[in-house]
């Protein structure tokens, strides 16, 4: 049995190197990464992790790295950026099973597995992905049928928690703990996210970081997007939103 199973994980393997290159023409890619620090380029500070993911990358065998800490700690951050990488598959744990994450891993191969929210994943497709993780092996049973496949597949994760994570898929992670923002590191983020991306005055972001921060108690950079999106660079709206929401409360406090 022993012999058998060799053999039939031999003849896999060599299927799947003839078939890389083709299927790889297949897969929905992006643009490769050129200088050392384009990836990371919109997230301030945090230069050790940012090298600790590059070398990461660059590895030639797989290292795995999960992210914890708090919302609105960088972790969405890193994981956004690394959607750049080319052969990277993005996905969100809570809805591994229903969005057909392992059909997606079985059709296209990604070279990068990312994944948000990895606590939230079900048991079953914590186990897969430790069977990946372990072996290099994907393997599935659906419809009665046992499906199986070799991937060389770099997963980088993130979750808000470990509690719900399987200790075997774990110890395949070299895991990293963020601590939430402090206000020097909040504003300077929030400042540079809303010009890039929303075109907002430094005046103005400098306001809405404050507000969010103090008055919100929250260090939660989308809060900061959606005041600046409803107040559209005007100084008196951006008060005015920041009152209501503090008085009827908010859902993302992280203090």
């Amino acid at each position: 049995n022993v012999n058998r199973r060799r053999i039939r994980m031999t003849g896999l393997f060599t299927r799947w190197k003839k078939n890389e290159s083709s299927i790889a023409s297949h897969i929905h890619t992006k643009p490769l990464v050129g200088k050392k620090h384009t990836l990371f380029e919109d997230i301030i500070g945090f230069e050790d992790v940012k090298s600790l993911f590059e070398m990461t990358i660059q590895a030639e065998r797989p290292v795995h790295l999960l992210l914890c800490g708090p919302p609105a700690s960088a972790k969405s951050l890193f994981m956004n950026s690394l959607t750049q990488l080319q052969r990277s598959y993005y996905a969100v744990g809570s809805s591994s099973t229903k969005s057909g994450i392992f059909d997606y891993l079985f059709e296209y191969r990604p070279r990068y597995f990312i994944i948000d929210e990895l606590e939230k994943m079900n048991k079953k497709d914590q186990t897969s992905l430790l069977n990946l993780m372990e072996s290099g092996i994907l393997s599935e049973l659906k419809h009665n049928q046992q499906r199986t496949t070799q991937l060389k597949t770099w997963v980088f994760a993130s979750c808000n928690s470990t509690d719900k994570v399987l200790p075997p898929l774990l110890t395949r992670f070299r895991d990293i703990h963020f601590k939430p923002y402090s206000v020097e590191e909040f504003t300077n983020i929030v400042v540079n996210v809303l010009d890039k991306e929303e075109g907002v005055d430094r005046d103005i972001a400098l306001l809405i970081a404050d507000g969010v921060y103090n008055r919100l108690k929250s260090s939660n950079i989308r809060e900061c997007v959606r005041i600046a999106r409803l107040a559209k660079n005007d100084s008196a709206q951006v008060n005015k939103i920041i009152c209501t929401f503090a008085k009827y409360g908010t859902i993302d406090s992280q203090f």
